[in-house]
């Protein structure tokens, strides 16, 4: 069941909090209640585990059925559920963090929202973490419901329809859906790790950046550039090679060793796999998992530290677990 925030109902805070930017398409009107910046940060910063592993997904774009097969096979979840609601959090104190693009190309974009919806509070109880965020598919459908990539035959505007939901009310946070979307992070720091959906950061520090995103969520919802051009953290592609020192410098400004990311599947490698580069200063893991675009059945990241190193393993959906880095 959705709890509401501080005691009051999502519909009466919606009610008493409309907004309209000044740039919407024709007749757009915001109703979701106003971002907690506090309780949702535009970047999510923690530790990373003494005591259990950091695990990374992206791109998973409606194939819900493939990511709790993945999730289940590497124990975070009890078993593959029925249904998203039956979901059981196994991961103990684990992290996983999804680096965007839940929806449209595949069949099930909603059940795959709704299986994260049901994992994070059971992540949290458990000492764990979830942590869910913005894809350009999501800020492009927040944005505009009825863009291109949304309004195609496989996109989410017609698995809305054909379950009967309105595609504006989930856009525009009218349905519980479309406010957990419009709380999520663009990206999270975990230790020395930075994960985001596109990588992109314009050489800035953590905090620098996340003033920029927030500022551009407010005063142009998340319709701005910096959230919607293409350097932006959710569409840039190719960031990395603008020049040899690109890498370096922005790990150095936001203080971390790797950035890891999803959005352009061939990037850094071939198809299908997780890929690695610049001694694993950037990781490529977007496996192309739906089964809308069929590259492969997904794979996890994992990074963990084992006898004081930090390692990275890739994980198939098989089973099996390739060493992608470890720390000297």
């Amino acid at each position: 069941m959705e709890r509401p925030r501080a005691g009051v109902t999502i519909a009466v805070l919606a009610a008493l909090s409309l907004s309209t930017c000044s740039d919407a398409p024709a007749g757009y009107t915001v109703y979701a209640p106003p971002r907690d910046w506090a309780l949702h940060p535009a970047l999510v910063d923690r530790a990373f585990p003494s005591d259990a592993a950091v695990y990374a997904v992206s791109d998973v774009h409606g194939g819900y059925a493939r990511l709790a097969s993945l999730l289940a096979r590497h124990g975070l979840l009890a078993s593959v559920p029925a249904t998203p609601a039956d979901a059981q959090w196994r991961g103990g104190r684990a992290v996983l963090v999804v680096a965007g693009d839940l929806i449209d190309k595949g069949p099930d974009s909603l059940d795959a929202i709704d299986l994260l919806r049901v994992m994070e509070p059971a992540a949290r109880a458990a000492g764990g973490e979830v942590i869910v965020l913005l894809g350009n598919h999501e800020a492009e459908f927040l944005a505009d419901p009825h863009n291109a990539k949304a309004a195609a035959s496989d996109g989410l505007d017609a698995e809305l329809s054909a379950r009967g939901l309105d595609v504006q009310s989930l856009a525009d946070g009218r349905d519980v859906r479309g406010v957990w979307l419009r709380d999520r992070a663009f990206g999270a720091r975990v230790g020395g790790w930075f994960f985001s959906h596109a990588g992109a950061t314009g050489g800035r520090s953590f905090e620098a950046l996340g003033r920029a995103l927030r500022a551009s969520v407010e005063a142009d919802d998340y319709r701005g550039a910096e959230v919607l051009g293409d350097g932006s953290i959710v569409e840039a592609r190719d960031w990395w090679t603008a020049s040899r020192d690109t890498v370096a410098d922005a790990s150095r400004a936001l203080g971390v060793a790797h950035f890891v990311f999803g959005h352009t599947p061939s990037a850094l490698g071939p198809r299908g796999a997780i890929a690695t580069a610049a001694d694993g200063a950037l990781v490529r893991i977007d496996c192309g998992m739906s089964p809308g675009v069929d590259d492969s059945r997904g794979a996890l990241l994992r990074v963990r530290v084992v006898d004081g190193h930090e390692v990275a393993d890739a994980l198939d959906a098989d089973g099996r677990a390739h060493t992608l880095w470890r720390a000297p």
